[in-house]
Parts: C-alpha cells; structure tokens; sequence
C-alpha cells in the first residue's frame, strides 16, 4: 500500500512539473519592446495612409512592387491591391519570414525593420482599415 501511495504521489508531483507553462510577454508580443525609447509607436489605431503606406513605398514599392511589372506580378501601389495581399495572409507571412510565402524583401539578408513589421502586423490584424 505504501508503495502504490508512493508511486502515486510521484506521478502526480510529475504531471503538475509538466503541467507549468511559463509566458513570457515579450516574446509574446515583441511589439510591446518597440514602443518607448526606441520610437515605434505601435500604440493606438494604425493608420494605412499615414503608417502603412510609408513603410510599403520604402521597402516594396521603390524597385519590385510599385507598378512597374516586377515583383512576381504583385504590385502594391494602392488599397485593393494591398488589401488582396493583407486578406490572404501573404502580406505579413512574406515580411516574417515564416516559411508560408516567399520572403521579402527579395534576396535580403535581413527583414524590414521590427517595428515596421509591427505596425503591419497590426494594422492587418484590425482587417486591414483604409484610414
């Protein structure tokens, strides 16, 4: 009897030391380390015309995605067109890096900025405003 009470104990004492989970909320939200001292504003509502379309005519617009037929046939140079890449995921899986789509920028050792990535990821997770 002791030694079944022992054995139980133990698996218990195991399950709850498997059962810990610990989140840490900067790698949860690695927005939230951009906001402060370093000047990424992510806080509040993310404006497509004055946030959003900045960061795409720097990093997309100026030799791939503004009009000129590159970029794979994927031009974004206004709302709709962004919009279809937003919906589709394609948008933010291409800037991360996640593996789902081509990573962008093209041939690119390293991504856009984080906090421009942030203010992406926000702005398309509110379903991609046109404000």
């Amino acid at each position: 009897m002791e030694k079944s009470l022992t054995i139980f104990v133990f698996a218990i004492a195991l399950l709850m030391l498997n059962s810990c989970y610990y989140d840490n909320f900067k790698e949860l939200h690695p927005e939230s380390a951009l906001s402060g001292a370093s000047g990424c504003d992510t806080a509040g509502v993310i404006s497509y015309s004055a946030q959003i379309v900045p960061v795409l005519n720097r990093s997309c617009n100026t030799q791939c995605h503004g009009g000129s037929g590159g970029g794979g046939g994927r031009e974004l140079i206004n709302y709709s067109l962004i919009l279809e890449e937003a919906a589709s995921g394609r948008l933010v899986s291409s800037i991360i890096w996640d593996g789902n789509a081509q990573q962008m920028p093209q041939g690119a050792t390293s991504k856009i900025p984080d906090c421009d990535i942030a203010k992406i990821k926000k702005w398309v997770a509110a379903s991609a405003p046109n404000n």
